[in-house]
This record gives structure tokens, sequence and C-alpha cells, in this order.
């Protein structure tokens, strides 16, 4: 005589439910990330665009070498190099002559954007020499 009955093989109702309910849960913080890596990403895209412009224009003056660049800027002055780019970017440079030394020039360039109701910008540096 036993007086356990026997359960069938299988799940109940109950964990049926519950199993389900943790998947959802599951599914739902996968879609929350996944929407937070997206915008990470086209917010990345738009960075990277804005270091490429910049990286253009240092390149640009790096082949113009010293002479050509002093010749053909006034010393301190902003430039706008703005044209080509997309809605959105400027880019502007100033050179400096002399600086830090003479025989040396200085060349600054900047781009920005707008993103999230905030402006970016990145700047970077050049030397140029005279050879």
């Amino acid at each position: 005589m036993t007086l356990v009955k026997d359960k069938g093989k299988g799940f109940t109702l109950t964990e049926f439910l519950i199993s389900m309910v943790v998947v959802a849960i599951g599914f739902l913080s996968l879609a929350t990330l996944m929407s937070i890596s997206r915008k990470s990403i086209i917010s990345n895209d738009v960075r990277v665009r804005g270091v490429e412009y910049l990286q253009e224009e240092i390149e640009l003056f790096e082949e113009l070498g010293y002479e050509t660049v002093v010749n053909s800027f006034h010393n301190g002055v902003q430039y706008d190099a703005s044209e080509g780019l997309p809605v959105g970017y400027s880019r502007w440079f100033f050179v400096y002559h002399g600086n830090p030394m003479p025989g040396m020039a200085r060349v600054q360039v900047s781009v920005s954007w707008k993103e999230k109701q905030r402006t970016w910008t990145v700047k970077i540096e050049t030397y140029l020499t005279r050879k």
C-alpha cells in the first residue's frame, strides 16, 4: 500500500507560467540593451566622422609644407574650412607663424558638430618646420 500519489512526467501549469515570465523579463532586458547599444553606435559614428574631417585637414597642411602655409595664411587669423563637409559639421583652423620658435609654424585645426542638443568640438595641432 502506497500513500504517495504517482506524479506524471512533465511540468505543471504553474511551473510553465513562471518560466514564461522569467523568459519574458529576459527578452525585455535584451531589447533595452540593444536599444542602448544602437544609440551608442550611432553616437560613436558621428564622433569618428568628426575626427576623420580633422585628420583630413591636418594631412592637407602637412602636404602643403611650411613655406606654402606661412606664405598663404596670416598669423593668428581664423579660417573657415567647412566647405565640402556634411551639414552639421564645421571646421576651422589657425596658423601661427614662428610659434613655438622661428622657422616653425603651429597649425591648430578644430571640428565641431551638434549632437543631442550639445555641441562637440575636437581640436588638434601640428607643427611645420622649414626644411
